[in-house]
């Protein structure tokens, strides 16, 4: 076993505690197995200190240790054996150790403070030795996720009584069930268009002749009284759906009766929008209307959320009587993962499609092309995934990534995707970004140099020729493998970073020169114009919108294109062209939806290239309408995008961490209307939302008043 170098160690040993000294030990020493503090002066293991280190078999807490922050270890798979708490240990925050796994035994000396989820899903767990007489304060949730008849707890004999009536403790004795109650107006993101529950009894006005007011009982559904699911054949993806809530999350029995209450699931074409719907629900059962398939689905989300109830993770008993009426405020809100600089397995991207689709978001972007790798099978080009999938480092992390997708992988997520009505965009880049391209077909560049793999972040000056006939070849060949493969209208172009001085590149190329001669250009960025036409000229021959992120560069925008406004203070720019260009555009902003951003100072990821903070409430802060009038949503707003490149998430639960709940905050923002909106609100109904995430083992960042002890 490798255990961490004294080099290393030394960074915590006579130096106050920081993220960055255990950034180092988690991010840079990747490939050291053995993690042993004892020997430290560190007192206090920070939040997120060696998250998700799937390599760490071996931990030993220091000697006079008095924290360990919340999700410090999450995820760390591989740790081992016995963990013990020195009686100085005061407190364990949330998610501390949620999903190690192996972790076989736990030995607490003294009276620490177990927060929620503290160890949920330590599924390996089998003993707990505790010697305090007084049952030191447990979360009711801290061993959540673990099968606890097969966990001994060991105890001081004359305190068993004590700990059989503690919070917490007295789950291991027996598990006792905290009521899950559904409270409507506190649980569902996005908030719906309208809300309206109906309490137990209430009063109707019966006819005017009469004068006479009318008592009405509106008795809520009780799930163990449902007797199953009714759909037409053209719902079947949705019945299905609705069969896996019931039995996930409701405490429906499947039974033989004949009469009692059912989920009805139709179609409704008279509704205003195509994800639009109607959900209603008595004592009578569910009625859930969409105008298509996909309304249904959305309503069916909102559904689960009101099952989760107040984020106790007991099955639901039932549900008050209600109606929602909701549809989007914009047609697309996606999420965009980065695959290039650090990889992601194929089963965590379908995954992810699960989870984002919980929110209602309807797109997943895949950035599959960039300057660190080439991540999507092109069968012409067989020599891209093979050159070009493979390296080791990213800026200061020396691991090996490597991997690409299949195109019967892609054609698989599609698929899958299309049951969470979520559909795939694929991005590749040009005519910057493409160092991976040109590392395998030096002829794309101006230079026709063969090119390493870049292991850094930042912007090359690689770009791909304007004036070089197989530019056109090879990008005309790479599309048209993408456009069979992805069904969705869109394909994203890439477009940024390739303006000045990356532009300059071409003013020493004699063939760009003689191009901008021959077409009468004065200025660089026509040239990249003239590339972009003639793609985009390509896409739209292959019944494909073109997307791009706008750069001022571009001074006209091609009619049918998508732009995405991005950059940090040029928002109203890029809308200024859209409109000019009757154009549609995404809102991306960097200073609201870039989710790869720290959510707050000091935060993941603690060494980067500058990056600012966004938190939780700038995310919720954002107004797609961006101040515009209704003109510009009706023509020009097509939706929101939130944006997770990867140079610094180097693991599938880190996504998952930079994502949530800052994308469940944007998805309200694409969703729902801006009277409907309210921050305050946001976070009473997100609570019980990431506490379901930490339940079912997802990171969530709690860094903004989340945790509830």
């Amino acid at each position: 076993m490798k255990t961490l170098s004294a080099f290393f160690l030394a960074l915590l040993i006579g130096l106050p505690t920081s993220a960055q000294n255990f950034r180092q030990l988690r991010d840079v020493k990747v490939n050291e197995t053995s993690l042993d503090l004892s020997k430290t002066n560190c007192t206090v293991i920070p939040r997120n200190a060696m998250h998700s280190r799937y390599r760490l078999r071996s931990l030993v807490l220091p000697l006079q240790l008095d924290s360990v922050g919340s999700q410090a270890f999450f995820a760390c798979k591989g740790i081992g054996g016995r963990l013990r708490f020195p009686a100085t240990t005061r407190v364990i925050e949330a998610s501390a150790f949620n999903g190690c796994s192996k972790l076989r035994e736990l030995s607490f000396e003294g009276t620490t403070r177990l927060a929620p989820f503290a160890f949920a899903n330590c599924s390996g767990l089998r003993t707990v030795r505790l010697s305090a007489l007084v049952p030191p304060a447990c979360a009711d949730n801290a061993f959540d996720g673990i099968d606890l008849r097969r966990v001994e707890l060991i105890v001081p004999e004359r305190a068993r009584k004590d700990y059989r009536r503690a919070p917490g403790w007295r789950h291991f004795f027996a598990k006792k069930e905290t009521a899950n109650v559904c409270c409507p107006e506190e649980i569902l993101v996005p908030q719906p268009l309208t809300l309206e529950v109906f309490p137990e009894e209430t009063f109707e006005e019966a006819a005017e002749s009469s004068g006479k007011r009318k008592r009405i009982r509106h008795r809520p559904l009780t799930w163990a009284e449902v007797i199953g699911v009714e759909a037409p054949q053209e719902l079947n993806n949705e019945k299905l759906q609705a069969e896996r809530i019931l039995a996930e999350r409701t405490a429906y029995m499947k039974v033989r009766r004949k009469t009692g209450p059912t989920i009805q699931l139709q179609l409704d074409a008279s509704l205003p929008n195509d994800e639009a719907y109607t959900l209603d629900i008595s004592k009578k059962g569910v009625v859930l209307k969409g105008k298509t398939a996909a309304g249904v689905f959305r309503g069916l989300m909102t559904l689960e959320q009101l099952c989760i109830g107040n984020g106790t993770g007991v099955r639901s008993e039932k549900i008050p009587a209600l109606h929602i009426a909701d549809q989007p405020r914009t047609p697309i809100r996606e999420l965009m993962v980065d695959p290039v600089r650090h990889f992601i397995p194929f089963a965590d991207l379908k995954a992810f499609v699960v989870e984002m689709a919980r929110y209602k978001y309807n797109a997943l972007h895949l950035h599959l092309v960039d300057d660190q790798g080439w991540r999507i099978e092109i069968k012409k080009y067989p020599q891209l995934t093979q050159k070009a999938s493979d390296r080791v480092g990213m800026d200061d992390m020396p691991e090996r990534i490597s991997g690409f997708y299949t195109q019967a992988q892609m054609r698989e997520l599609v698929r899958f995707a299309a049951q969470y009505h979520v559909m795939i965009i694929p991005e590749i880049e040009l005519p910057g970004h493409e160092v991976a391209a040109v590392h395998c077909f030096p002829q794309l560049s101006c230079a026709k140099k063969t090119v390493p793999i870049r292991l850094t972040c930042g912007v090359s000056n690689e770009l791909l020729c304007p004036a070089e006939p197989f530019v056109y070849e090879f990008l005309d060949n790479v599309l048209t493998e993408l456009a069979d493969v992805f069904p969705a209208p869109y394909v994203h172009l890439g477009g940024d970073e390739a303006g000045q001085p990356p532009l300059g590149a071409w003013s020493d190329c004699p063939a760009c020169q003689e191009l901008k001669r021959k077409e009468g250009y004065m200025e660089n960025w026509q040239l990249q114009q003239y590339l972009f036409d003639r793609v985009i000229d390509r896409l739209k021959a292959l019944k494909k919108t073109p997307m791009y992120w706008y750069e001022q560069e571009f001074k006209t925008i091609q009619p049918g294109c998508v732009v995405y406004a991005w950059r940090h203070g040029l928002t109203k720019t890029a809308i200024d062209a859209a409109v000019r260009n009757k154009a549609q555009i995404m809102l991306c902003p960097g200073e609201h939806c870039y989710l790869d951003y720290p959510q707050q100072r000091g935060d993941m990821p603690e060494v980067n290239w500058g990056m600012p903070v966004t938190t939780l409430q700038q995310t919720y802060r954002l107004d797609p309408a961006w101040g515009q009038d209704s003109t510009f949503v009706r023509e020009n707003l097509l939706g929101v995008s939130g944006t997770l490149w990867s140079e610094c998430i180097n693991s599938t639960e880190r996504i998952y961490y930079q994502a949530f709940p800052r994308a469940a905050a944007l998805a309200e923002a694409g969703w729902s209307y801006p009277s409907r909106r309210n921050y305050t609100d946001f976070l009473r109904r997100l609570r019980p939302l990431t506490d379901d995430q930490q339940r079912r083992g997802i990171a969530v960042n709690l860094s903004e008043g989340l945790t509830k002890e």
